[in-house]
């Protein structure tokens, strides 16, 4: 059965969440730490979401899709270099990759949206790296 999750990304000391998203994008993987939340439960060919939170440029917006193509275990200790102190559980590996040429600000959105029950701490939702939500949502967001 597939899933449908929100990978989200924020600043960090040297970089704005738009270019550790660019970056990421650009070697087509996506980290995971042994924290994040759904880090067991996601599986390839599941259908994500790219949420940029953080203050800079498209912050708290929808910024495109993919499907997990395959997931790369990390047995080595691996820092990511994009967040200095998280070690990496895991790589998405991901494909079908489509970058929004308009990024979907969530307040924009946000009526619509199901898995956000409590629209005015719609924050809340979004920790720990990633969110899962339904099909339906997954749709308004990616249409």
């Amino acid at each position: 059965m597939k899933n449908y999750y929100i990978l989200i990304t924020s600043d960090s000391n040297d970089l704005e969440a738009l270019a550790i998203f660019k970056k990421r994008i650009a070697e087509k993987k996506w980290p995971l730490y042994g924290k994040t939340t759904y880090l067991k439960k996601i599986a390839t060919n599941d259908e994500i979401v790219f949420y940029l939170a953080g203050r800079g440029c498209n912050s708290q917006s929808f910024i495109g899709t993919a499907t997990i193509n395959d997931i790369h275990l990390n047995d080595d200790l691996l820092i990511d270099p994009d967040k200095d102190s998280n070690v990496v559980n895991r790589y998405l590996i991901l494909n079908k990759i489509i970058v929004f040429p308009n990024p979907i600000k969530i307040k924009s959105i946000i009526d619509k949206l199901e898995f956000i029950r409590n629209k005015k701490n719609y924050g809340v939702y979004l920790i720990g790296g990633v969110a899962k939500f339904n099909e339906q949502d997954f749709l308004k967001i990616s249409n």
